[in-house]
C-alpha cells in the first residue's frame, strides 16, 4: 500500500514538473518579444518623432549587433540579451579579423554600447521586464580617453564675423548659420535646421530642444537680425530654407545630411584659415559655453542656456578650465589671502605706473614754463628800459 502510493507521489510531482516547465515554456514564447522587433520599433517611433539624429544613432548600433548576431538575429529575443552575451559582442568588436572593426577606437565602441544600452533600458521599461541575471550592463564600461575640448578663441570669432565670402556663396551661408548658432546661446543644429518663422515671437526665438525637450527662449540679437534678413523668404516656412534645399533637384533633405553638408564647407573654411581641427556646428556651442565661462558666469546659468538637463551635463561638457582662467582665480586668492593690500600687484603696478606719468607730464611743462618765465622777465626789462628813458626825456 505504501510502495502504491509513493508511485501515486512520483507520478504526479513528474506531472507537476512537466505542467511547470510547459507553463514557464509558453510565458516564456509570449512574454519575450524578439529583440530585433522590439529595436526596429523604438528606431521607428523616434523617427516619426522627429528625433532623427537619435534614431540614426539607434540604428546604427543595432545595425552592428545584427553583423555580430548574423543567422541568430531572427531567434534571439529580450530574454537573450545576458552579461555574457554583451561581453562576447565587446570581444567582437575589439576582434580586427572577424567583426571587421579595425578603424573603431574605444569611443566608437562606447558610441555602440551606450547606445545599445539606452535601447535596451527603454524596451525593459515598456515591457517591464525584469531579466533574471540582472542588468547586462551594470558592470560592463569601456575606457575612453578624454579628448581636448575645441573651443574657438574670441580672437578667432571675431576674425570668422569679418571675413568676406562672398565669392562662394555655399561657403557663406554655411559660416553665417555657424555664427548665427554661436550668437544663439550656442544652439543646437538640429534645432536650427527646424526653426520656423512662427518661432519668432516678440524678439525672442521660442523653440523646445530636439535632444531633451526643454523649452528655450532666445533673445534675438542685432547679429542674429542681420544674419536672419540674408535668408529669410516670405512665403517659406523655415528660417534658413536653404538648409532643406537639395544641391541638386528637388526633394527632401533629412537634418542629417543637411549636417554634414554644413560641417564639410566649415571644415573647408577652417582649412583656409590654418585650424589644426576640423571647425563644425559643436565646435561653435562649445565656443560660446567656453567664453560664458571665461567671462565669470555661473555654470547653472550655462546650463540652462544650452538646455542641459542637470549641471553635470554640461561640466563634461565643457570639460577642464582654460589656463588663464584658473591663473587668474589662483592669483585673486593670493590676493585676497595672503598678500598684503599696500602690495598687491595690481596697487603696486598702479602707482608706479601714475609716477612715471607723473614725471613725463613735469618733464613736458617744466620747459614750458621756464620758457614763460624767460619771455615775461625780458618783457619785464624792456617796459623797464622804456620807462627809463621816457623818464630821462621828461626831466
Amino acid at each position: 500500500m505504501l510502495c502504491y502510493i509513493l508511485d501515486i507521489l512520483r507520478i504526479t510531482c513528474i506531472f507537476v514538473r512537466l505542467k511547470i516547465t510547459i507553463m514557464i515554456n509558453y510565458e516564456t514564447n509570449e512574454s519575450y518579444p524578439l529583440l530585433r522587433d522590439c529595436f526596429e520599433k523604438l528606431i521607428r517611433i523616434k523617427a516619426e518623432a522627429g528625433k532623427e539624429r537619435t534614431a540614426a544613432n539607434y540604428q546604427s548600433s543595432w545595425n552592428k549587433l545584427s553583423a555580430f548576431l548574423g543567422r541568430k538575429v531572427n531567434q534571439v529575443t529580450i530574454a537573450d540579451f545576458t552579461p555574457s552575451m554583451i561581453q562576447q559582442y565587446l570581444l567582437w568588436l575589439m576582434q580586427n579579423e572577424r567583426s571587421k572593426n579595425t578603424t573603431l577606437t574605444p569611443s566608437s565602441q562606447d558610441f555602440y554600447l551606450r547606445n545599445l544600452r539606452a535601447m535596451y533600458n527603454k524596451v525593459v521599461k515598456e515591457l517591464r521586464f525584469m531579466p533574471p541575471a540582472g542588468n547586462p550592463f551594470t558592470t560592463l564600461h569601456i575606457k575612453v580617453p578624454s579628448t581636448r575640448k575645441r573651443a574657438l578663441p574670441k580672437e578667432e570669432i571675431k576674425r570668422l564675423s569679418e571675413l568676406d565670402l562672398s565669392a562662394t556663396p555655399h561657403l557663406a551661408s554655411a559660416l553665417h548659420l555657424a555664427l548665427f548658432l554661436f550668437y544663439a546661446r550656442g544652439m543646437c543644429f538640429i534645432d536650427a535646421f527646424n526653426m520656423r518663422q512662427e518661432n519668432i515671437k516678440d524678439d525672442y526665438l521660442h523653440y523646445k530642444r530636439s535632444k531633451t525637450g526643454a523649452s528655450l527662449q532666445v533673445k534675438i540679437t542685432p547679429e542674429m537680425v542681420r544674419i536672419i534678413r540674408m535668408y529669410r523668404q516670405k512665403y517659406n516656412p523655415w528660417l534658413f530654407p536653404f538648409l532643406h534645399e537639395k544641391m541638386q533637384g528637388v526633394g527632401y533633405v533629412s537634418a542629417q545630411s543637411a549636417l554634414h553638408r554644413t560641417n564639410r564647407y566649415l571644415n573647408e573654411i577652417g582649412e583656409a584659415q590654418g585650424y589644426l581641427h576640423p571647425l563644425t556646428t559643436y565646435v561653435m556651442r562649445h565656443s560660446w559655453a567656453s567664453m560664458m565661462l571665461e567671462a565669470g558666469t555661473e555654470i547653472g546659468v550655462i546650463s540652462q542656456s544650452l538646455g542641459h538637463m542637470s549641471l553635470q551635463t554640461t561640466e563634461i561638457y565643457l570639460g577642464k578650465l582654460s589656463v588663464s582662467k584658473i591663473d587668474r582665480a589662483a592669483d585673486n586668492m593670493l590676493n585676497n589671502l595672503i598678500r598684503n593690500s599696500e602690495i598687491k600687484p595690481e596697487k603696486v603696478e598702479t602707482k608706479r605706473r601714475n609716477q612715471v606719468v607723473k614725471k613725463k607730464i613735469s618733464k613736458a611743462i617744466i620747459p614750458m614754463t621756464s620758457n614763460k618765465m624767460s619771455i615775461a622777465r625780458k618783457c619785464k626789462n624792456i617796459l623797464a628800459l622804456i620807462a627809463v628813458k621816457i623818464f630821462q626825456t621828461t626831466w
